[in-house]
């Protein structure tokens, strides 16, 4: 017998693949001071080949399914932001992915959104744009 409180208080997960340490400790926390209260748990990836790892069913951890929403950031050092993005829309994953970078470029955002981004975020730019990053979580999840 199933409890719905159960399954419903189990965590949405957030999937940031962010490969600077204090980047993704820092960002992640605001993301989470935001959302935590609507049941939200970031999970850090520091790695673009574990993401694609994960994508490719081959990380032990986790399932791509288990992930509501991923956040990617575009300069890393491994693999490029936007080559895990078009390896993770080829495989036809309907996952939101929204990118969450240092990069305030409109030809690299376009680029990003053509390539099958579902939004684009700039850190620390301002508070207007935290808020929609929580809007946007909230509403591609819910």
């Amino acid at each position: 017998m199933n409890d719905i409180n159960q399954i419903n208080s189990k965590p949405k997960l957030i999937l940031y693949v962010e490969d600077e340490d204090v980047q993704a400790k820092i960002f992640s926390k605001i993301i989470e001071n935001e959302v935590s209260s609507y049941g939200f748990k970031v999970v850090i990836f520091k790695s673009g080949d574990d993401f694609i790892d994960l994508i490719n069913s081959l990380h032990s951890k986790y399932k791509i399914s288990e992930f509501g929403l991923i956040l990617l950031d575009l300069s890393m050092h491994d693999v490029s932001g936007l080559a895990m993005l078009k390896e993770f829309k080829a495989k036809s994953i309907k996952t939101p992915i929204a990118i969450l970078t240092a990069r305030e470029d409109d030809a690299l955002k376009s680029k990003a959104l053509s390539s099958g981004a579902n939004d684009y975020f700039v850190k620390g730019k301002d508070i207007e744009e935290l808020s929609r990053l929580k809007n946007f979580i909230l509403k591609s999840v819910n």
